[in-house]
């Protein structure tokens, strides 16, 4: 098999490489306008572990689909966050222009500015997972971030790092953010697709079980597999599938 042909090893790997970059830079296009930035980033999410599990139909489709099936909630918790940072933000700067803050107050909101770090880091691609409240949201993302520490950890040093590596290599910072971040969205999306999927078992059972009989017809278009049930109330469907299984048992009943 021809190095350059196109179902070759190295043409997917191009090819993967390409759509990751597309999708960074889609992402930053519609982050651009602060309050979208939170429906960008569940999009971006959403197809890159669409991506990785080899579902998605087209990365801009898929971009969109999400982009606007989630953006009212991701418009509400965007906004939640911008206030939150602004309110740091102003904390951090009373700090560093004041000299009588003692250690332990500089400790706490240390600690308190990385939960929230880390709740942003998770909520997003919970919200391209799961369908879940605002305030689930918030909880389950900071309650996810502190029960895998180190990886949620790295996932916010690689979204930081390259814009303090920009300041010093300012010519090439495109070039190193968008490397970066094409790195960072690979590894990011098979690790949540992971811990997304061990998750959706322990609450739901086996992965088949927990899909409704319209989401499963949906699977061939490629979208809604990627969030088969509400994360805080498991369902309709079983109700549905108590009844059928009590007019069988009945049916059979009379049969006898």
């Amino acid at each position: 098999m021809s190095l350059i042909s196109y179902d070759s090893d190295f043409m997917g790997i191009i090819s993967r490489i390409a759509d990751l970059a597309w999708l960074n830079i889609l992402c930053f296009i519609f982050c651009i306008p602060i309050v979208t930035s939170g429906a960008a980033v569940t999009a971006k999410y959403y197809t890159a572990m669409k991506l990785e599990k080899g579902e998605a139909p087209g990365v801009t489709r898929a971009f969109f689909h999400s982009f606007k099936q989630n953006f009212i909630q991701d418009l509400k918790i965007t906004l939640i966050l911008v206030l939150v940072y602004a309110f740091f933000a102003v904390d951090w700067y009373l700090v560093y222009k004041s000299d009588s803050m003692g250690y332990l107050v500089i400790g706490m909101l240390g600690i308190f500015t990385l939960m929230v770090g880390m709740t942003t880091f998770c909520i997003f691609p919970l919200i391209a997972r799961f369908e879940m409240k605002t305030i689930e949201a918030f909880r389950n993302a900071l309650v996810f971030g502190v029960a895998h520490f180190p990886r949620v950890l790295l996932g916010v040093f690689l979204a930081v790092i390259p814009y303090f590596i920009g300041i010093w290599y300012y010519k090439w910072a495109w070039l190193i953010w968008l490397f970066i971040y094409c790195m960072a969205l690979y590894y990011n999306a098979r690790f949540f697709i992971k811990k997304f999927d061990k998750l959706e078992e322990q609450a739901f059972g086996p992965k088949e079980e927990i899909l409704t009989p319209e989401q499963k017809a949906n699977m061939e278009g490629g979208y809604e597999e990627l969030k088969p049930l509400r994360f805080d109330k498991p369902v309709e469907e079983t109700e549905e599938t108590v009844e059928e299984t009590k007019e069988e048992i009945s049916g059979e009943a009379e049969e006898e």
